[in-house]
């Protein structure tokens, strides 16, 4: 029975934003020289961060590395904290950072050892200006003996040189914090050495490695040559860059006028159902910017509505990658898109049996929509009825029917409250969801309940489509079609039939003007109405059906054997058991080969979904070399059939009877005895039609009737 399966298409043109930079950093304490040697800092595993915007990191490697994203050049670290340490540079919370490719360091001490390294450096330091300052008291005394300075002079320079020691307290403060506040990793090993030197008061040995650097005006001038390079650099880039926006604002017209034009080629080729050329320029769109979400979305959508599988699926990965990554930083724009991705690619896996994959998208999509709903239930509601309808798809595919029908029900009430002050939008979806939810009654035998809910969809769809023919004549066509298998089902064959002729004729007219769209459902319902033509022995219309699906799935297939060949083998096997049934024989073993060949391969590459199929069309193979009385062909076949789908126990019937027509009545005996009870009105049902087609042959007779009543003792 065919299903409605729900799909969200999003309009909005989506552009690509600039993602965030990424700045390196490191926690660690000082790098210093201890008696000339450089002692490098360690690193502060367990140390947090925390920067402008509410970004927080913690510090988890051994060296103190650890990285975040920056969306703008600035930012601002607003606390580093890790217990028994503090900053030693109280202002590095104060101050704004610019991004950069250097890491950022973050110098963290015990305050203990950081007031030890200042009280170090400020005794080292006025260690040196007592030196100093003994050295010029020394100078002045000799001048003064030499006749050098008059006694005047001397008390002078004296009184100036001790005014001098008292200014000297503010520097001891400030070279003190300057050097305890110093990490000598973030130096090469020159510059350690010179501020060591200087520290230390060793200011010949600190000149001297200076001067190795080179003479300070040379390297002045370099400076100023280099600056006005720079600068000229500048201008010169500053055009260049006025020249590449000029040029990027073209070209991005010149984009998306092309992408504008693809799209126009793309939809005159689809008014043309010349679906090959709207399949390249919706393509070419998509390929032309892959960074694009939304362009990848709309070939993916394209390829969805098309049933090619593989293509569908290609895009919208890309598209999900893109929409989450736009979703990271601006989740309010693209949550929603990354969701409406999530579920159109979750229909693609559950379309191709990749069940676990599905569900886990569908999940993901519906605990998004729920969770916008919080704050917009008017906007998404509706997308959570819509996501639960396609898990409940999934669901009853995969036999979880419970599940299923609580989704179904979850999504109709949903769609009923909106219905309610919005009848026009969405009491289509009521009928949809209907029509849904009494196919899983269908299939779960509750006739009543799935009969007078298709009837309530349809009651819905004729009068929306007596307003809106264009609109609502596909969805009355598929609640038709599903009406008519129920009455097929419980026999009532002529209501069944007048259903799928109406079906039938809608689908056949839509067909005329858009066969792409509409022919594989014309397909399914010959499909359909050929099984039940079969079913009250109208065989010449059975065949002339099944032959007409047959063309047009063969003809679908060969363009798109993903979507289309489990189809041809449908209507194969089906086709195979009407020629089985009027004694078509050689018809009947062609079209089970063939079905056979194509259903082996479809095996090979997703067994889980085939083997059953596969399996029963073994089965009704060995069935027809039974009829053949090629009954080695018939062992062969059934032996098969149990090899790749063991709980068929059905298949034994074959098997036994092919086994007691070759004279193996021992092993036929066992498998009687063993499946008597669950199967013997099987066995007797295939006596019976055997004697009456004369399969039986003479010299088993006995053995028959021997077998017979051992089942009915």
């Amino acid at each position: 029975m065919k299903r409605t399966l729900f799909t969200l298409f999003l309009l909005s043109f989506i552009t690509i934003t600039a993602s965030a930079q990424t700045q390196q950093g490191f926690v660690k304490t000082k790098g210093r020289m201890v008696n000339g040697q450089h002692v490098p800092g360690k690193g502060l595993p367990g140390t947090t961060v925390a920067f402008s915007g509410g970004r927080n990191v913690a510090v988890q490697k051994n060296d103190g590395s650890f990285s975040f994203p920056i969306p703008s050049k600035t930012f601002l670290v607003q606390s580093v904290q890790k217990k028994g340490y503090e900053l030693v540079d109280a202002d590095a919370t104060k101050k704004p950072y610019q991004y950069s490719a250097n890491p950022l360091y973050l110098l963290m001490e015990t305050p203990e050892q950081q007031a030890e390294d200042k009280l170090a450096a400020e005794r080292k330091i006025r260690r040196t200006l007592q030196r100093q300052l003994q050295q010029r008291e020394d100078e002045l005394e000799e001048l003064k003996e030499q006749n050098k300075l008059t006694q005047e002079e001397y008390r002078k320079a004296m009184q100036q040189l001790y005014d001098d020691q008292q200014d000297n307290e503010k520097l001891i403060a400030d070279m003190a914090k300057e050097y305890a506040q110093m990490d000598y990793d973030q130096m090469d090993e020159l510059n350690r050495q010179i501020s060591d030197a200087i520290l230390n008061g060793e200011l010949t040995k600190a000149d001297s490695l200076l001067r190795s650097k080179g003479d300070m005006r040379s390297r002045d001038a370099e400076i100023t040559r280099r600056q006005q390079a720079e600068a000229q650099e500048k201008a010169e880039l500053a055009q260049r860059q006025k020249n590449l926006e000029a040029s990027e604002a073209g070209t991005k017209k010149l984009l998306e006028d092309f992408a504008d034009d693809c799209m126009k080629y793309h939809n005159m080729f689809k008014l043309e159902n010349k679906y090959d050329s709207a399949a390249y320029y919706i393509e070419l769109r998509a390929n032309r910017d892959t960074m694009n979400a939304k362009w990848q979305f709309d070939a993916a959508y394209y390829y969805h509505d098309q049933r090619q599988y593989k293509e569908a699926i290609q895009y919208y990965e890309r598209s999900l990658v893109l929409y989450r990554r736009l979703a990271a930083t601006n989740p309010q724009v693209y949550e929603p898109e990354v969701a409406t991705t999530l579920n159109n690619l979750a229909i693609m896996y559950s379309n191709i049996e990749r069940f676990d994959e599905s569900e886990t998208m569908f999940r993901m999509a519906l605990e998004i929509y729920r969770r916008l709903s919080a704050g917009s239930p008017q906007t998404y509601d509706s997308k959570i009825a819509t996501t639960l309808c396609n898990l409940a798809i999934m669901c009853s595919d995969t036999e979880r029917l419970d599940e299923s029908e609580a989704m179904y029900k979850e999504a109709l009430e949903i769609f009923r409250r909106l219905a309610m002050t919005n009848p026009q939008e969405y009491e289509p979806e009521v009928a949809s969801t209907q029509n849904c939810l009494a196919g899983l009654y269908y299939d779960t035998d509750r006739l009543d309940e799935s009969e007078a809910m298709f009837k309530e969809a349809l009651e819905t769809f004729r009068r929306l489509t007596a307003s809106d023919p264009q609109t609502y004549e596909p969805d009355l066509a598929g609640v038709l079609n599903n009406l008519a298998v129920l009455y097929n089902d419980i026999q009532r064959f002529d209501e069944s039939e007048a259903m799928y002729k109406e079906a039938l004729e809608i689908r056949r007219r839509l067909a005329t003007s858009n066969p792409q769209a509409y022919e594989p459902s014309v397909a399914m319902t010959l499909n359909n109405m050929a099984c039940m033509y079969d079913e009250i022995q109208r065989f010449d219309e059975s065949e002339a059906m099944y032959k007409e699906a047959l063309e047009i799935r063969r003809r679908l297939s060969s363009t798109n054997p993903e979507a289309y060949e489990p189809e041809v083998s449908s209507t194969l096997y089906n086709l195979a058991v009407l020629y089985s049934g009027i004694q078509r024989l050689d018809e009947s073993e062609a079209m089970y080969k063939e079905a056979l060949e194509i259903r082996r391969r479809l095996a090979e590459s997703n067994p889980e979904a085939y083997k059953a199929r596969l399996a029963r069309t073994y089965d009704g193979l060995s069935y027809l070399y039974i009829k053949m009385k090629e009954y080695a062909k018939a062992e062969q076949a059934a032996r098969e059939a149990l090899s790749i789908d063991s709980s068929q126990n059905f298949t034994n019937t074959n098997l036994a009877a092919a086994l007691l027509f070759q004279g193996k009545y021992a092993e036929a005996e066992r498998i009687y005895k063993q499946y008597k009870d669950e199967l013997k009105d099987d066995f007797l049902d295939d006596f019976k039609r055997y004697n009456e087609t004369g399969v039986i042959p003479k010299k088993c007779e006995a053995d028959v009737e021997k077998i017979k009543k051992l089942l009915n003792k």
